[in-house]
């Protein structure tokens, strides 16, 4: 018997089979580990790569096979760990991918530092050939309840480190990257919930008819940009959670989400909702963590 045990224990299939089951579990009650993801992208993971293929009107036929990730609300904190989030951008690295675009929440509550110097030294280790590009969620701008000047000092401090790691942050405006001489519009904008979302500034700079994705942390902004052109939305914020509470308790009235995950279709525009990286530290049953992988078509 204890033969058998020690050979079932050392076998490859095994191992990777526990670690699957140990990432799955922690990740359900609000954990991210490293168990979550595979070193070597062979799986079985509890991290999910969605492969998404992404029809966009007008677009030149220069720009189709472009690959694009899109990672969002990494929440980096005691639940969500460094190595967790370091394997993430690992697998990212391993896809071989032309750009890469973050939809916000990089930190959760982070009042001395600790975790926002942690994600810009991370954040700064993902590859592509054409750069990474970023827009802020309502965490990133800190707790409401600290003075205005500290928010806004400890957002500049965000904002500054992930330029300084390579990263170009969009808050309420546009960047253009040239594909196979082509050019590809992203659009940041600031978010929504805390009051910083100007559409009006953001595409102020982006010439008619031209191929644009915009960049919002919260699905619900796809609503307040109808009069704009931008032919895909990509965000977060949700977690793949299709309802939410008004207030934080279980016996809450809760409202369904319009948008909560996945692909849809928005006055023209395809919006791609994203399930997160990371958690708050809540329970999520059935709900991977996500790196989407659009292909333009």
């Amino acid at each position: 018997m204890r033969q058998y045990i020690k050979r079932i224990s050392t076998d490859p299939d095994s191992i990777k089979r526990i670690r699957y089951l140990k990432g799955l579990t922690l990740g359900s009650l609000g954990f991210c580990t490293r168990w979550a993801v595979d070193a070597h992208g062979t799986g079985p993971e509890w991290l999910e790569v969605v492969e998404v293929d992404l029809h966009l009107h007008n677009s030149h036929s220069r720009l189709h096979g472009t690959r694009i990730a899109h990672i969002s609300d990494l929440h980096h904190s005691r639940t969500v760990s460094t190595e967790y989030l370091s394997r993430c951008i690992d697998r990212i690295n391993l896809l071989d991918v032309d750009l890469v675009v973050l939809t916000g929440d990089y930190i959760t509550y982070d009042l001395r530092g600790r975790y926002r110097k942690k994600v810009i030294a991370l954040l700064g280790n993902i590859e592509s050939r054409f750069g990474t590009y970023a827009c802020l969620g309502n965490h990133d701008y800190g707790i409401s309840s600290l003075s205005g000047p500290r928010r806004q000092q400890l957002l500049h401090r965000l904002i500054q480190g992930l330029e300084v790691g390579g990263i170009t942050v969009l808050r309420n405006e546009s960047t253009v990257i040239h594909i196979d001489g082509h050019p590809l519009w992203l659009v940041g904008l600031g978010d929504l919930r805390v009051g910083d979302f100007r559409p009006k500034k953001a595409f102020a700079d982006v010439p008619p008819d031209q191929v644009t994705i915009a960049l919002i942390h919260n699905p619900r902004g796809v609503e307040h940009i109808s009069d704009y052109d931008a032919h895909a939305v990509v965000s977060g914020h949700t977690h793949g959670r299709k309802a939410r509470s008004k207030v934080a308790r279980p016996w809450a009235h809760r409202k369904k989400r319009r948008f909560h995950a996945g692909m849809y279709e928005v006055e023209g525009k395809k919006l791609y909702v994203n399930r997160g990286l990371g958690r708050v530290g809540r329970t999520r049953l059935n709900v991977r963590p996500e790196i989407t992988i659009f292909t333009l078509r």
